[in-house]
């Protein structure tokens, strides 16, 4: 089992290194200091489990999950110093944590855990659990996202982002001229982005708000949306009401 241990405290991280060593077949693949680069190691390196710190200053541990596409999320062991009635909702969704300072009967335990999620069904339903742990955590939206492009890993600013489009599995990131490929969903990506910056008019389109131009009222209570590069995009009629709302903010 290939481990990697996040958290802007040395000796916090040096305390998961030791114990791990008690363990055989797990293998310390890495270290961070800050969320950023825990996102570019987590999409380099695919470890089996991240040992996580949940307050992180930039960057929080949330953030750095929710930066991540969701075919890339790893098992996750949350290190946090909440007092034990504010780590209830960590039980709620089955993701384990470890409170500091760390005890060494909770810590193996929460290894042993991570070594039954072994299969493809298993890795999903903790994704799950872990998107919806998130949602009742997301106060805060993503700034940035990961593309990966080989061996080669590029930051995308949210404010960069003009407009996305649905591809297959893929979500397609317009920013000016360029366009970017992120093994993502829409849905997920939606929930990720801030709702007062970027809003979904279609199920494959997502629109960056300040680059709305015009708007052409259709049949069946469409649009055809313009953004400021030119390019036009049709709504749905499923999404109509977000248009409208928009539209008429103090209604």
């Amino acid at each position: 089992m290939r481990a990697l241990i996040v958290d802007d405290e040395p000796l916090a991280r040096a305390g998961v290194a030791v114990r791990l060593r008690q363990f055989p077949d797990v293998e310390v693949i890495g270290e961070c200091g800050d969320g950023p680069s825990a996102v570019t190691k987590i999409l380099e390196l695919s470890p089996d489990v991240v040992f996580l710190d949940v307050q992180m200053p930039g960057m929080d541990g949330f953030e750095v999950l929710r930066a991540l596409p969701s075919a890339d999320l790893p098992p996750v062991i949350f290190l946090t110093a909440y007092e034990e009635h504010a780590v209830r909702a960590f039980d709620v969704h089955a993701l384990d944590y470890l409170l500091k300072p760390l005890d060494d009967d909770r810590f193996r335990l929460a290894v042993e855990r991570v070594r039954q999620v072994k299969d493809t069904e298993a890795k999903l339903q903790l994704s799950e659990r872990i998107f919806s742990l998130l949602g009742e955590n997301s106060r805060r939206y993503v700034s940035r996202l990961p593309v990966r492009t080989g061996s080669r890993i590029q930051v995308v600013l949210a404010d960069d982002i003009e407009w996305i489009a649905a591809a297959g599995d893929y979500v397609e990131l317009h920013c000016g001229p360029r366009h970017h490929l992120v093994r993502e969903t829409m849905n997920s990506l939606e929930e990720k982005l801030d709702p007062a910056k970027f809003l979904r008019i279609h199920r494959s389109r997502i629109v960056r708000l300040t680059c709305v131009r015009e708007l052409h009222a259709m049949d069946n209570h469409e649009y055809l949306v313009k953004l400021s590069d030119g390019t036009e995009h049709r709504s749905s009629r499923r999404y109509g009401d977000r248009l409208d709302r928009w539209l008429s903010p103090d209604s």
